[in-house]
């Protein structure tokens, strides 16, 4: 168990060290044939085996995999003992390189494994597994493929480690291969250095990366013609040119402040609103739904008739009332709605005619927000 658990360790810390490859997605089957060892308590010669690997590869660097072998072998003395022995197992491998041609991996699992001697069962043991392998280029969609593993059982251990080789192939969605395979090249084309089925001739990017979607001049497709190739475009529908992009193909975004100044004027000595305030109310709550985190700031004003203590109260009345008619039309968090009363302390006019005093009888509104927006190239 000490072996599996320092093997894990190590793959763990490897992980975070490696750049990973993005091998073909489907349905994988491994044919297999090596050698099985056991401890030597177990007095069993080097096993033999044969067996078969069937899984799934993600469009990732993971993969699962269902195997099992079967090995037959004989005891190390003069009885001519014969030994099965059958292992099942779950896998999971995890691959790890930039290279198509070699692309080594870690696995690890669990499973049971049975041992016959003389048709005679010992019974079922459960195991834990771990290893290394490494898959190298054959022919389309099929490699050479070899692993070795390491075994921990619950028992007594009697099976200890597995050495296979075989050949690795993947059944792909033929119709999606299909739409992303290159163009195939005839044998009078001229040769295509970056593998991306553009041959040098027409080839105006050399140098593309391996498994990405070209044009027909073996640069990176553009759908919406951002300057940003399809394979790297979290945001594909940025088709207006006049605006700039960022790394991603997504829209760099600008915030600035934004106002509106709203103003209601009430009569001599009323705080009641007024069928126009409802139209300024809508001013309020059509620039609030434009704009995100709107907030508002009401301030209440009158004349000077009067005394300045009733004037104060009259002024902050006024602002109550606007509020609430706000507030009927629009929700917006209490305490995003500024209110505050001036009295007579701040007129727009001198207090010396009856249409300057209509003009300072007044709650002004104040509405401040964010908006956001595309930046200009």
């Amino acid at each position: 168990m000490r072996a599996i658990q320092i093997s894990f360790t190590i793959i763990l810390s490897a992980l975070s060290l490696v750049t990973f490859a993005e091998p073909p997605s489907g349905v994988t089957v491994f044919p297999q044939v090596g050698l099985i060892s056991y401890s030597g308590t177990s007095n069993i010669e080097i096993d033999p085996d044969y067996g078969l690997g069937v899984g799934y590869q993600f469009s990732n660097p993971w993969a699962v995999e269902l195997t099992y072998l079967k090995g037959s072998s004989s005891l190390d003395d003069s009885s001519n003992t014969s030994v099965d022995t059958y292992l099942w197992h779950l896998n999971g491998l995890y691959h790890f390189s930039n290279s198509n041609k070699l692309r080594p991996y870690f696995t690890f699992g669990l499973g049971e494994s049975n041992v016959n001697i003389d048709a005679i069962s010992k019974g079922t043991e459960k195991q834990i597994n771990g290893g290394i392998g490494a898959k190298w280029q054959g022919w389309k969609n099929t490699d050479f493929r070899a692993e070795f593993k390491l075994y921990e059982s619950e028992a007594d251990n009697a099976i200890q480690s597995t050495f296979n080789i075989g050949i690795h192939h993947v059944i792909t969605n033929a119709s999606k291969s299909a739409s992303t395979k290159p163009a195939r090249l005839s044998s009078f084309d001229a040769p295509d250095s970056d593998n991306d089925g553009v041959v040098i001739g027409r080839d105006q990017c050399p140098n593309s990366p391996p498994r990405q979607s070209v044009n027909k001049v073996g640069c990176f497709a553009d759908q919406d013609r951002d300057g940003v190739a399809d394979a790297k475009d979290r945001c594909p529908d940025t088709t207006n040119q006049a605006n700039a992009v960022n790394a991603q193909g997504c829209y760099v975004t600008i915030r600035d402040s934004v106002q509106l100044n709203v103003l209601f004027n009430f009569d001599f000595d009323s705080s009641a609103t007024k069928p126009k305030h409802v139209d300024a109310v809508k001013k309020i709550v059509s620039f609030a739904k434009e704009h995100s985190g709107a907030s508002i700031e009401l301030s209440g004003h009158t004349d000077s008739v009067g005394p300045s203590d009733y004037n104060l109260a009259l002024s902050k009345a006024r602002v109550a009332a606007v509020a609430k008619l706000v507030e009927m039309n629009i929700r917006i968090p209490a305490e995003r709605i500024k209110r505050q009363g001036f009295g007579e302390t701040k007129p727009v006019k001198r207090n010396d005619t009856s249409a300057n005093r209509q003009a300072n009888r007044r709650v002004e509104g104040t509405v401040t927000a964010v908006r956001t927006k595309a930046k200009k190239k």
